[in-house]
């Protein structure tokens, strides 16, 4: 029997165990004898294999060696355990330019920093003593399936543009448009200061009086905790919004001299000494990425393709340089690569899995041999020899730094900053917001699409009715299918969808160099 954890971008990060041949969930408090049925589609994944690796390995060590090249180093999430970043040392060492930034959390992170200096998460048992938990723009009961499950007898409040699950096991549901993250936490300061509030900027949110005054009740008269998802930071502004719904939280105490309340996306490696971890010296902005500013990009562990904005804009700029991809299975993005490196998959490699969810740390153990691929510590000591370079750790040192912890949970002395107003986006009739929730069959762009657009039932739409949905940089066509639980003036197509990312912009957030995937208008026709 052997231990191994869940690899894939998720909260919960379970942990998995393995005998003959099987992979079986652990028993301890998160997993609770239960894997989702993602893991089971990860496990039935075709894995890419090259039974001429030693050749395939030959021909990328000789392109890096060519003279003169820029070279771009982009690394994914499609596994999160920590030795993924182990190449980083080498293609520091070699100078190339890394993609920084984020198309997932980094503009909330950057607001979280504003008011807290640190993006830590309490500890789980802090979210199991609350009375009240505030759900933000976060689905809860799907993205951390088993951290809810721990609370799931709590109160509830939900705030979100989609009646998710969540919404509807909440005592209150709050369902705001698109970007009304940051009026509503402008409002409900003004509430806990005592300051009246303006009945029409809670029309403008769809919020009636007694649904606010039942959430100010609730938020005051018990103990709370926090849930935020990253939906209200996919926008311009999304560090600003998070500072403001910091603030809400501030107010209610949650930062009580350290983090007490408040879950965001946290860094589970914060509390030891990452030898792995480098800060690069050259570096370009993630979401909006140029391929072809380069003579060699080497993709790992991703699939830009689908998940990273202006498809269109992308795929033609990968066309025009040579692609090195790295990774388990081939993908919408591997089709563009001129060498495949196959990458062992969680099951064939040593690691540790740590979680943004909560303190959990798994040590994770070599459960299959697979001669036909490569881990990415491995792919670093071949490279490392090849170019004649010095100073990589053994990989039991990298792994064993994560059996220490070293830094406590920091602590906090909150600060408020003055931000800019943001506004709605301002919708003519004939407009709609984008929303891009996860779905529960897929994770990002693994496994099962869904293809449709997702709209109002007011909007006169048949189901399966061929449209066409565009935005200011494309335009897409796609069946609908009518859902009452969305916001009315919206559309949503879950994250994953190949096609949705040909209507968002690469257009850089104000702070954390994050993609703004719903800060755009589209229309049907």
């Amino acid at each position: 029997m052997k231990l191994t954890a869940c690899p894939m971008d998720c909260f919960d990060a379970c942990k998995v165990v393995y005998k003959d041949g099987t992979c079986k969930p652990s028993d301890d408090y998160i997993t609770n004898k239960k894997l989702c049925k993602n893991f089971a589609y990860l496990i039935q994944e075709k894995n890419i294999i090259d039974k001429n690796l030693n050749e395939t390995l030959k021909k990328v060590a000789n392109k890096l060696k060519e003279p003169n090249q820029k070279i771009l180093y982009y690394k994914g999430t499609g596994n999160m355990g920590v030795m993924q970043k182990v190449p980083m040392k080498f293609f520091e060492k070699i100078g190339a330019t890394f993609a920084v930034g984020d198309i997932c959390c980094a503009g909330g992170e950057a607001g979280i920093e504003m008011g807290r200096k640190y993006s830590i998460n309490p500890n789980i048992e802090d979210l199991q003593a609350s009375e009240v938990i505030l759900v933000w723009g976060r689905n809860f009961t799907q993205t951390s399936a088993h951290i809810y499950k721990l609370v799931k007898d709590k109160i509830f409040i939900t705030i979100d543009p989609v009646k998710t699950p969540i919404a509807k096991k909440s005592e209150v549901f709050l369902q705001i448009p698109p970007k009304g993250d940051y009026l509503l936490a402008k409002l409900l300061q003004k509430a806990l200061d005592n300051e009246d509030i303006d009945i029409d900027d809670l029309n403008k949110l769809n919020i009636t009086q007694e649904q606010f005054n039942k959430t100010i009740e609730l938020l005051t008269k018990n103990k709370v905790s926090a849930m935020i998802g990253i939906g209200a930071q996919k926008y311009k502004e999304g560090a600003i919004i998070i500072h403001e719904m910091d603030k809400v939280f501030n107010k209610l105490n949650l930062f009580d001299g350290k983090n007490r309340g408040v879950w965001y996306l946290g860094s589970g490696t914060y509390p030891f000494e990452n030898k792995i971890s480098v800060k690069p010296t050259k570096t370009c902005t993630y979401a909006d990425i140029k391929f072809d500013d380069y003579d060699v990009v080497f993709i790992q562990a991703a699939n830009p393709v689908i998940s990273a904005p202006n498809t269109q804009y992308l795929i033609e700029s990968l066309k025009n340089t040579f692609v090195i991809f790295m990774g388990t299975t081939a993908n919408e993005t591997s089709k563009y690569a001129d060498i495949i490196i196959p990458a062992k998959t969680f099951l064939q490699k040593k690691d540790v899995r740590a979680s943004y969810g909560h303190d959990e740390v798994t040590f994770c153990e070599v459960c299959e041999e697979n001669d036909y691929a490569i881990s990415e510590y491995d792919l670093t000591s071949y490279l490392f020899k090849e170019f004649g370079f010095d100073g990589l750790l053994s990989e039991d040192e990298y792994l064993d730094c994560f059996k220490t912890k070293i830094n406590d949970k920091p602590d906090i002395n909150f600060i408020n900053h003055d931000t800019k107003n943001v506004e709605l986006l301002d919708l003519k009739d004939d407009e709609f917001y984008l929303i891009t929730s996860k779905n529960t069959d897929n994770l990002n762009s693994q496994f099962k699409y869904d293809d449709y657009a997702y709209v109002h039932p007011s909007k006169g739409f048949a189901d399966n009715q061929l449209v066409t949905i565009s935005s200011k940089i494309d335009s897409i066509q796609i069946k609908v299918k009518n859902d009452e639980r969305i916001y009315s003036n919206s559309i949503l197509i879950y994250a994953g969808n190949k096609q949705v990312n040909r209507l968002t912009s690469n257009e850089i957030s104000d702070c954390g160099t994050n993609a703004t995937f719903q800060d755009i208008k589209l229309t049907v026709g």
